[in-house]
Order: structure tokens, then C-alpha cells, then sequence
């Protein structure tokens, strides 16, 4: 039961992130939902925004003491014109920070 309270959770903060960044005129992808293995892309991002100017790949949670997944994130090569970005919801705040370097 919380299991599947975890995924509902998550996946209302991707559906934030998701409509935020076409507000912002963003294309958006999100992998198709799998059932047996991570639906993440590379293992580590779960959405990818592009617009003309930038292509950004985003890991999205909750809010946590330390996020996870920052030091693989952060630790990948960076092509010109292409970020890495970790965004963290404040569900009290009702905003995401968003970290692209740490």
C-alpha cells in the first residue's frame, strides 16, 4: 500500500514539473510508463525540456534532508547548451528549487 502511495506522489511532482515547463514553452518528454524495470531515462532523469535556446534533462523529487542521485547527476560530462538539472518540490512552498550544479 505505501508503494503505491510513493508512485502517486512522484507521479503528481512529474505532472507539476511537466505542465511548469510548458508553460514556460518548453517541449516536454516523459517516458511511457513500464511496468517491470525504471522508466528513467539514462537510469537518472525523468523528463527531458527543450526549447530553442537549451536542452534540459531533469530528475524530479520530493522534498528531502539530501536528494539522491545529485552526485551521478552532477558528476556527467556537460555538453555546451544542455543542462543537468535536480528539481526538488516543496510541497508546503508549492514550488520546485532547482539545482543544476552542486
Amino acid at each position: 500500500m505505501k508503494k503505491v502511495q510513493k508512485r502517486k506522489r512522484g507521479q503528481r511532482i512529474e505532472k507539476i514539473a511537466f505542465d511548469f515547463l510548458k508553460k514556460k514553452k518548453f517541449l516536454v518528454w516523459k517516458p511511457a510508463k513500464v511496468k517491470f524495470h525504471s522508466q528513467d531515462i539514462f537510469g537518472l532523469f525523468d523528463l527531458i525540456a527543450l526549447n530553442k535556446n537549451e536542452l534540459k534533462l531533469i530528475q524530479v523529487q520530493k522534498q528531502r534532508k539530501r536528494p539522491y542521485k545529485t552526485k551521478k547527476i552532477f558528476k556527467l560530462p556537460r555538453p555546451k547548451k544542455i543542462s543537468y538539472e535536480l528539481w526538488v518540490y516543496d510541497n508546503k512552498e508549492k514550488k520546485f528549487k532547482i539545482y543544476d550544479k552542486i
